[in-house]
């Protein structure tokens, strides 16, 4: 095998990782993934105090799957009053 063989194959390995996360970050428009973010932060609003500026939410596709992860710091369950 050929040291330059295998920067060949990584370039491709490599491009084909950058199409993969284009579209991954295509899933939803930019102005739709903010209402998605914030619709969460309102409903989730209903029953903790949360952080909203260190939230985190991503969407990846794995496997033919697509998986939304949220990390939202809850600072306290809200109580009925």
């Amino acid at each position: 095998m050929s040291f330059f063989g295998r920067k060949a194959a990584s370039s491709v390995a490599e491009e084909r990782l950058k199409l993969i996360l284009v579209q991954d970050r295509s899933l939803l428009p930019p102005a739709q993934f903010e209402r998605l973010k914030e619709d969460i932060i309102n409903i989730l609003s209903n029953y903790f105090e949360i952080n909203k500026s260190e939230i985190n939410l991503t969407i990846e596709r794995e496997n033919r799957k697509t998986i939304l992860e949220a990390i939202v710091p809850v600072l306290s369950v809200k109580r009925d009053k």
